[in-house]
């Protein structure tokens, strides 16, 4: 297949972990996820598996960009595996098509990994008077909206904004950076801001590409 970052032959093994993977990186946004349909018909009824491999290339070169892996690693070996239930989650992730491999992935990276102490009072419930703002997708596949309802429960004040049909991070979104400032500024005069964020009603799911020409009418 074309590099999809340079166009120079290269050759991959498409494997069923490699397709979980894309599957997964796809998920995560909402023009990565407009692609997706086509390319899995590509691979199942044609047997072209370039744009999906081409996808999953690409946005797994995108997180290798932005990411600090190693303080990744510390902080999730010291705040989440350990409390990892692997009785019970392997018998929720066996009929997903990522299984458990992400999991048992983790714990054998934090077998050795090195890793600091967590507050004792870690799980405690929050109980914060500073005011919040929340940004969720209703289309998020690993932090839903619900769970920003649930984060809202711990301050005194929070404004949960839920993007319609968006993926996973909405500080991109069309007007985002303005509700941000207009919040922090209103937050210096109040214990609970109001912000205008009618300008999110451009925010729409991006339709479906039909063919490598993009979307239909």
């Amino acid at each position: 297949m074309p590099d999809p970052h340079s166009g120079a032959p290269r050759t991959i093994a498409f494997t069923g972990s490699a397709l979980a993977g894309a599957l997964r990186l796809a998920t995560y946004s909402a023009e990565q996820a407009a692609l997706l349909p086509l390319a899995l018909h590509l691979a199942n009824r044609k047997n072209q598996f370039g744009p999906l491999a081409a996808q999953f290339l690409l946005s797994a070169s995108g997180y290798d960009a932005v990411l600090a892996y190693g303080m990744h690693n510390s902080v999730v070996c010291a705040e989440d595996v350990p409390f990892f239930d692997t009785a019970d989650t392997h018998g929720d992730l066996s009929a997903t098509f990522l299984g458990s491999a992400q999991i048992d992935a983790l714990k054998a990276l934090c077998n050795g990994w090195p890793r600091g102490p967590i507050d004792p009072d870690f799980h405690q419930k929050l109980d914060s008077p500073v005011p919040a703002l929340i940004l969720s997708g209703t289309a998020d596949p690993v932090t839903p909206a619900a769970f920003g309802d649930e984060a809202a429960l711990g301050f005194a004040y929070a404004l949960h904004l839920k993007m319609p049909d968006q993926g996973h991070g909405q500080l991109a979104q069309p007007c985002m950076d303005g509700i941000m400032a207009a919040f922090l500024d209103a937050a210096h005069r109040s214990k609970r801001p109001q912000v205008d964020t009618n300008c999110l009603t451009k925010v729409v799911a991006d339709p479906f590409f039909l063919d490598m020409g993009g979307p239909g009418p």
